[in-house]
């Protein structure tokens, strides 16, 4: 028989329209389709009382920067709990870009013992994994290989994928200091290069303007797992052009794929992602 599922999160989709929400909603959509989704709860309205009444459940745990170190005691103690990283949160600043190798000093961890304690740590993407892997020397770390798309987003992204490019360069504006957006600007102008600076509130409307352009920079102040952006681009034929070594899927087996083919692989690999959270669920 399989646990019951109370998905936490420092925020949802309905909070926040970020890479990490919409992976994760995706997820949730997978549990409550399945009837396996007991309840999905903020980290910052999570309390004691309620952990210890629910703890037969599995605790599928995505951002806790919000969760209170008393309730990872009752998680790490009396409960089964994954954790579904989206960044680097063993860190205390949750960024490894200004350490040699991305290795940290041992005096920069944190949650040492709540990634220990986790059933399984999903990290999305090799270089992610890898940079869990050196720093903290963990034997519950796995990949599954990409931020987890809807069905209905991969179908509108194919059939964008035909749409004739403009031969520009594509800047995504961004007020996210993490995005790095200086250095996209920087890039384009010093090189000379035809280039817009794209955006839109309208997740469908900005995905229909990316699609009309050649090529989209692609800047990071950090080693970004899984860049949705990157994949969604490439799925539209759009070409890649960035820091590779900070662009956590260019280090994926997939990454040469492009348009219908690419999309069908995100699709396989978020299958499989599921039959694997159905596993820690036993």
């Amino acid at each position: 028989m399989k646990k019951q599922v109370v998905f936490i999160a420092d925020f949802f989709k309905d909070d926040i329209v970020g890479g990490a929400e919409i992976n994760d909603d995706t997820v949730v959509q997978f549990f409550a389709k399945n009837d396996l989704l007991f309840e999905k709860k903020r980290s910052h309205e999570v309390f004691p009382e309620f952990m210890l009444e629910n703890t037969d459940k599995l605790f599928f745990i995505s951002n806790f920067a919000n969760l209170s170190t008393s309730v990872k005691a009752i998680l790490y103690n009396k409960c089964d709990y994954v954790l579904y990283e989206h960044d680097y949160k063993f860190l205390k600043g949750r960024n490894p870009i200004n350490f040699p190798d991305f290795i940290a000093p041992k005096h920069e961890l944190t949650n040492v013992n709540f990634y220990k304690g986790a059933k399984k740590v999903i990290c999305l993407c090799k270089m992610h994994m890898d940079i869990f892997e050196v720093n903290l020397k963990l034997d519950n770390l796995v990949n599954v290989h990409c931020s987890m798309f809807t069905d209905e987003l991969l179908d509108h992204l194919v059939s964008l994928s035909d749409t004739e490019k403009n031969g520009k360069y594509a800047v995504i504006k961004s007020d996210n200091p993490t995005k790095r957006m200086d250095l996209a600007l920087s890039f384009c102008q010093k090189g000379n290069l035809p280039f817009e600076v794209i955006g839109s509130s309208d997740n469908k409307e900005f995905l229909k303007i990316m699609s009309q352009f050649e090529k989209l920079v692609v800047t990071s102040g950090h080693p970004e797992p899984t860049p949705r952006t990157v994949v969604e681009a490439k799925i539209m034929n759009c070409k890649i052009v960035g820091q590779k070594h900070l662009i956590g899927v260019a280090s994926e087996y997939w990454f040469h794929l492009n348009g219908k083919e690419l999309a069908e692989e995100v699709r396989s690999i978020r299958e499989k992602a599921f039959e694997s959270f159905l596993e820690y669920l036993e």
